[in-house]
C-alpha cells in the first residue's frame, strides 16, 4: 500500500496528528468539511499501525452506505491499490474485503453488528468514527461502547472525527 498525501489541511497537520495518536489512545479531530479528514486519517492510521508493528485492520465508520463505498474507492485510488484488497468496504448485505484488507470502511451499523460476534473487536487496531457530529443512535452507542472497550483493550486506539463537535 503506497501512502501519499494530497495537499489538504489535514495532511499539512499529519505529524501533529500522528504524534497525538502515539501519545493518546483516543483522539478527537475536528476540521472543516473538505479538509481531508475522511480520506487522510485512515492512511495516517495505517502509517501509525505499521510503525507500531500492528497487524490488524483500521476500521472506519461512515453514517451512510454511499459514503462508505465511495470513500473506500477514493482511498484505494490514492493508495494505488485494487478495491477489496488492502482497502475494502462493507455495508448491509455486501462486503468487498479480503484477508489482505488493512482499511475497512463500513457503516456505523456494521461495526455495531460486529460487536455482537466479537465483543473486543479484535480484528481492529484503530477504529475511526467519522462524521460523529451526525449524532445517530448507532454513533452514540458506538462511542459509549468504545469508551468502555479502550479500558479493556490497551492496544486499541480510537479516532473520533467531526466537522463540528464540542471537544471540551
Amino acid at each position: 500500500m503506497n501512502i501519499s498525501y494530497p495537499d489538504l489541511p489535514v495532511s499539512r497537520r499529519r505529524e501533529e496528528i500522528l504524534e497525538a495518536l502515539r501519545s493518546s489512545r483516543v483522539l478527537v479531530v475536528v476540521g472543516e468539511t473538505g479538509s481531508g479528514k475522511t480520506t487522510q486519517l485512515p492512511k495516517m492510521a495505517v502509517e501509525l499501525a505499521r510503525e507500531l508493528g500492528q497487524e490488524g485492520r483500521i476500521g472506519c465508520t461512515q453514517p451512510r452506505r454511499l459514503a462508505a463505498t465511495s470513500v473506500s474507492r477514493r482511498v484505494a485510488d490514492e493508495c494505488k491499490v485494487e478495491i477489496g484488497k488492502e482497502v475494502g468496504w462493507q455495508v448491509r448485505f455486501t462486503e468487498v474485503c479480503s484477508k489482505e484488507t488493512k482499511v475497512k470502511f463500513m457503516t456505523d451499523g456494521i461495526l455495531l453488528a460486529e460487536t455482537q460476534g466479537d465483543r473486543e473487536l479484535r480484528q481492529y487496531d484503530i477504529i475511526i468514527i467519522d462524521e460523529a457530529h451526525e449524532r445517530s443512535l448507532n454513533i452514540d452507542f458506538l462511542l459509549g461502547y468504545l469508551k468502555q472497550l479502550v479500558k479493556r483493550r490497551k492496544d486499541l486506539r480510537v479516532v473520533i472525527s467531526s466537522a463540528t463537535l464540542d471537544a471540551g
